[in-house]
């Protein structure tokens, strides 16, 4: 081991002792013993000399991607990456060239925006595999993407969610209906999870495309809506080979890629095309839509038909799923503790005399549910993964320790989240932790759950979430008395890009005698 290390600092970078390793070794062994004696000789390399053996992990991790590959086709990764930080601290080696991190302090070294003349940490591409590489929402260029958040801004301000309010508001009152309609007074259970998906897919639809997708109309599910689930698995499976040796890319497909799951997901960019085609023939011009902008940019020349596509797509799948994904959440959290969802309650009814006060401006003001909403981001957060971004040329500090140039860096925001670190108590739902009212919750470390990321590239669709939460959660509160009826754990969970959530059985006791 002497003898390699003094080789290895002799040789300018890791690579080149790496190949003076293997050459060395390679010259004194039988050819049927060097493919043991190299791999061996990565192995010593990556766990005690590589630029990243100072940072703790467990050692297979430093070693191979194998385990990390694994993870992402069990559906574990986000927990399993919790667990690590547990056992080992708030920096991990999770690969061989891939840091996790749950201290607060990189969110901005991270993610964060960067002065003139700092170069932006490009994304790993391995996390939108699957994708393709038309440039889009999910993988543009620095530049690029400041035009993309230029357009939908439009679409997202605050004017536009005024303007959007009303259409919101009758998918609310839709929604509403139809859990009074198939509750049945509340001896039918009704599977939240189902009806959520209804509700964002179709207001999501509307805004983007212009036309709904009739979910909450029908009471049921759209084929793309359907589609949607099984082409995120397949996403996730493909983010599993980006971390597998190349030899192996055919044999996993054989393997664990589905076989219907190219064919799926051409059916579903071709349901999203046929939809942006409506919108670019029917839908109000004057409208404050998603794809208002974008539209405009396409009709000049700035945007290619299937950029456009894409992009549509992107929005739809990203604004739909983790709002349902929350609004799950909280239902469950609330049963799961009666005197959360008591305090809840009281404050939602005795706030509103009716259905009607509830507004986009008048339900801003119920501190309470907010703090449910920011607990709930924070014990299940929609977009529980790792989104990683690779250290430019040189190198730099990442909370407080030197990270080589070409190492992938992330916060997996489950971790972070959910980490002890930083937060008391993290597996318990206490809202009070974010109003002040919990004695002994006062370290916690608040700026840890960005669950929406920060900096150039957070979400841009944060204010309608936050918008469509609160009317829908205030709503069933005040309509509504909450019976959990669920079979077995339903925060047992695997996550494939999006949590898999089995259903949320739930019987809806109507308090209303007539709905104001």
């Amino acid at each position: 081991m002497a003898i390699a290390h003094a080789i290895g600092r002799a040789i300018s970078t890791p690579e080149q002792s790496l190949t003076t390793l293997v050459l060395i070794v390679s010259c004194t062994v039988r050819d049927q013993e060097q493919y043991l004696l190299y791999g061996l000789t990565i192995a010593i390399y990556r766990v005690y000399l590589h630029p990243l053996s100072k940072y703790p992990g467990p050692k297979v991790a430093a070693i191979t991607s194998l385990w990390y590959a694994g993870s992402h086709i069990r559906g574990t990764t986000p927990n399993d990456i919790l667990h690590l930080h547990n056992k080992y601290g708030p920096i991990v080696r999770i690969a061989p060239e891939e840091l996790s991190y749950v201290n607060p302090n990189a969110w901005k070294e991270i993610y964060g925006h960067r002065v003139a003349g700092e170069p932006e940490l490009a994304k790993d591409e391995k996390y939108h595999a699957g994708f393709g590489r038309e440039q889009s929402l999910l993988n543009a260029d620095r530049e690029y993407h400041g035009e993309l958040r230029r357009m939908l801004a439009y679409g997202f301000s605050d004017r536009a969610l005024r303007a959007q309010e009303n259409v919101i508001q009758e998918y609310v009152n839709l929604l509403m209906a139809k859990l009074q309609e198939h509750g049945k007074g509340g001896t039918e259970p009704l599977d939240m999870v189902k009806w959520y998906n209804f509700f964002t897919f179709d207001i999501i639809a509307y805004l983007s495309y212009g036309e709904s997708f009739h979910c909450l109309e029908s009471s049921t599910m759209h084929t793309w809506v359907e589609l949607f689930f099984g082409v995120a698995r397949y996403h996730a499976f493909y983010q599993a080979m980006g971390r597998l040796p190349r030899f192996l890319h055919g044999i996993y497909k054989h393997w664990y890629i589905p076989k219907d799951a190219i064919s799926n997901q051409k059916l579903e960019l071709e349901l999203s095309i046929a939809k942006v085609r409506h919108r670019l023939n029917s839908a109000d011009p004057d409208f404050p839509d998603f794809m208002f902008k974008l539209i405009e940019a396409h009709r000049s020349g700035k945007m290619t038909m299937n950029q456009l596509n894409l992009n549509a797509k992107i929005l739809m799948a990203a604004g739909s799923e983790t709002t349902a994904t929350l609004l799950s959440g909280v239902t469950y959290y609330l049963m799961a503790y009666p005197e959360t969802l008591r305090k809840l309650t009281g404050e939602i009814r005795g706030k509103f005399k009716s259905a009607s006060d509830i507004t986009m401006i008048s339900v801003n003001s119920c501190k309470y549910l907010s703090a449910c909403l920011e607990e709930a981001l924070r014990i299940y957060p929609p977009s529980p993964a790792t989104h990683a971004r690779y250290i430019p040329a040189g190198g730099m500090a990442i909370d407080g320790h030197y990270v080589p140039e070409d190492t992938a860096v992330g916060i997996a925001i489950n971790a972070i989240c959910n980490s002890p670190l930083n937060f008391k108590d993290p597996e318990k739902f206490i809202p009070e932790r974010w109003t002040g009212e919990a004695s002994g919750y006062e370290n916690d470390k608040r700026e840890a759950a960005q669950v929406f990321s920060l900096g150039p590239r957070n979400c841009i669709g944060r204010n309608l979430a936050y918008l469509e939460m609160r009317l829908v959660i205030a709503n069933i509160v005040w309509r509504f008395d909450l019976e959990d009826v669920t079979p077995g754990v339903w925060r047992d969970q695997k996550i494939y890009m999006v949590w898999d959530k089995p259903p949320l059985m739930v019987k809806l006791k109507s308090v209303r005698e007539k709905q104001g």
